[in-house]
């Protein structure tokens, strides 16, 4: 009758803005590596995981909102998602990555690095020392397998060398090298273990001065 009269209300509701952006993100990095399974996370907000699709080459669903994305070829993974409102509307959304080449491998030898330019080694540490690769500051752990490698002492044959150690051949050469002389690993072979099919860029040469 035009009176103003209070009413109890005992039920609570809660109000979203409608989505209209998925969440996309890579966990580790703003870029996907090729050759390496680069992790995500995929949500879209007001809507369930299972109501969340995704789909980019390379790209498959691990659980709920976390995803892998191995690329292969391109310089960029377009990565499409769609969800479905709890009303039934379709909604959605795309990301553009990078993507990039693992970094090149450094080589060493007896746990010394290339990159620190030429390096002084025993006679002893080089008969003794297996010959790796690493990348130094990269965000994924990868276990590189060498395969061979050039030994070049001056003044002796070239030796070839299948393995991580200096084979005979080597070892003879490196016997008839005298202190000061600059000896040289190259044509460093590795790829990485369960991926024989990536090729990772060409490793350095490791110059070492030998000491004694």
């Amino acid at each position: 009758d035009g009176n103003e009269v209070e009413v109890l209300v005992d039920k609570k509701f809660t109000t979203i803005n409608k989505p209209n952006a998925a969440t996309i993100s890579a966990d580790k990095m703003n870029v996907v590596y090729r050759g390496v399974s680069n992790p995500m996370t995929i949500t879209f907000a007001g809507i369930q995981d299972k109501d969340i699709k995704a789909n980019a080459p390379g790209l498959s669903r691990v659980k709920g909102s976390k995803f892998k994305i191995t690329p292969k070829s391109g310089e960029f993974a377009m990565i499409n998602v769609s969800g479905t409102l709890p009303g039934g509307e379709a909604v959605r959304d795309s990301k553009k990555f990078r993507i990039k080449d693992i970094p090149r491998p450094a080589g060493t030898i007896a746990g010394e690095s290339a990159l620190d330019g030429i390096i002084l080694m025993g006679r002893g540490q080089i008969e003794k020392g297996r010959v790796r690769a690493e990348i130094p500051d990269f965000d994924f752990d990868l276990d590189i397998n060498v395969s061979g490698f050039t030994f070049i002492v001056p003044g002796q044959p070239v030796v070839e060398v299948k393995g991580k150690k200096l084979n005979a051949q080597g070892l003879a050469a490196l016997r008839k090298a005298k202190p000061g002389m600059l000896i040289t690993i190259t044509n460093i072979k590795a790829n990485i273990v369960g991926k024989s099919d990536y090729k990772l860029q060409n490793i350095p040469a490791i110059q070492m001065e030998l000491l004694d």
